[in-house]
């Protein structure tokens, strides 16, 4: 992957298209800044814009990552397109444990102050009535995909 290449690729066929980088940013969510940074190789876009930004200017993702215009070759295509869902089901799955590891050092916080302290506060059953709520809806959002 080269910043360079990808920059100017993004910016032709932004160009092309007939779009500003703030039109281009409102149509993938992000900043017109983010565009720029892109376009002028200060920047890569993440994994999870890809697949929009390719789709916005109308190329491939293959064609993104390789920063030129390529032939198209729909197995090549599928083939990153999957990789690049891969990336972004990882992100998510880290960023839940991510989000569960605070949770249980904060629950495991309040216990120890509450042990320590002898006093145990309303906002221990809020916390344990937060933590049922999270098992719940990862468990409803699991049985949904």
């Amino acid at each position: 992957m080269n910043n360079e290449k990808t920059g100017m690729l993004i910016a032709q066929k932004r160009k092309e298209n007939g779009l500003t980088q703030k039109q281009l940013a409102d149509r993938i969510g992000v900043s017109n800044a983010t565009i720029s940074k892109w376009e002028t190789a200060k920047g890569f876009p993440d994994i999870s814009l890809i697949e929009p930004l390719a789709e916005a200017l109308g190329i491939s993702v293959s064609e993104i990552i390789a920063g030129e215009r390529l032939e198209s070759n729909p197995k090549t295509d599928d083939l990153i397109s999957n990789i690049v869902d891969i990336s972004i089901n990882e992100q998510k799955r880290k960023k839940k444990i991510h989000n569960w590891i605070i949770a249980i050092t904060v629950a495991l916080l309040y216990l120890i102050i509450s042990l320590i302290t002898w006093k145990w506060e309303y906002t221990w059953l809020v916390w344990m009535a937060y933590c049922f709520y999270r098992i719940a809806t990862e468990y409803i959002y699991k049985k949904k995909e």
